[in-house]
C-alpha cells in the first residue's frame, strides 16, 4: 500500500517552473529520502505534500485520500501530515513542553510526557528553544510533529545546521523513533550519506 502518491506534479514561481511533472510513490511504513541539490524543488514537493503549497497541476494522495488534483484541495490542518522544517520552526516564547503539545487539539500532558520521554527531553521540559542545543532543538521539533500521531511525517533538511558528528547520531536516532512510531517518513536533503543513511 501506499502512504503517498504524486502524480504529474507541477508547480512554478512566476516563469520559474520548479516541479515539473513529477511523479512518486511512497510505501506506506517506509522511511524515504529525497535528495536533490539546493533549489531543486525539494522543498517545494514537501510543502506540497503538508498542504502549504497547491499545486498548478497533478494530483497527490496521501492515503487512499486525494488531498490536491488541481480541483479539489485539502487544508494542511486536515492532512494527518507532521512536518519538520529545516529550522526547526520552534515558538520562541514557548517552553518544550508547550512547543510539543501545539500540535496537539487539546493538552494533552500523558501524550507531551510520552514524547519528551521517547525523544530523550527529560529535566528540558521547561526550557526556551533559545536554551537548547541544536539536537535538543530538532528533537523537540520532531516531537512536536508526532504529537498528534500523524501517519505521515516530512522532514526538511532537518539535521543541515547541526555539526557533522551530531548530524550522524541524530539522524539515526530518529531513523529510529520513526520506526519505532510506525510512521511513514519523507526527508529531503543535498546530503548523499544522509539520504543512504
Amino acid at each position: 500500500m501506499s502512504a503517498v502518491v504524486v502524480q504529474h506534479a507541477r508547480k512554478s514561481y512566476g516563469r520559474m517552473p520548479v516541479l515539473d511533472g513529477l511523479d512518486l510513490d511512497i510505501p506506506a511504513g517506509s522511511i524515504t529520502a529525497v535528495l536533490g541539490a539546493s533549489g531543486s524543488g525539494k522543498t517545494t514537493l514537501l510543502r506540497s505534500i503538508a498542504g502549504f503549497e497547491r499545486l498548478d497541476a497533478g494530483t497527490i494522495a496521501i492515503g487512499d485520500r486525494v488531498v490536491d488534483d488541481g480541483a479539489n484541495w485539502t487544508h494542511a490542518q486536515h492532512r494527518g501530515v507532521g512536518y519538520v522544517p529545516q529550522d526547526g520552526g520552534l515558538f520562541p516564547h514557548l517552553r518544550v513542553r508547550a512547543n510539543i503539545a501545539f500540535g496537539l487539539r487539546r493538552r494533552d500532558a500523558a501524550r507531551v510526557a510520552e514524547l519528551v520521554d521517547m525523544l530523550g527531553l527529560i529535566g528540558l521540559e521547561n526550557r526556551f528553544p533559545h536554551q537548547l542545543s541544536g539536537g535538543q532543538r530538532q528533537r523537540v521539533a520532531l516531537a512536536r510533529a508526532l504529537a498528534p500521531r500523524p501517519s505521515l511525517v516530512l522532514l526538511d533538511e532537518p539535521f543541515a545546521s547541526l555539526d557533522a558528528a551530531l548530524r550522524i547520531h541524530l539522524r539515526q536516532y530518529v531513523a529510529q523513533v520513526l520506526h519505532d512510531v510506525g510512521a511513514t517518513a519523507i526527508v529531503v536533503t543535498h546530503d548523499r550519506d544522509e539520504a543512504f543513511t
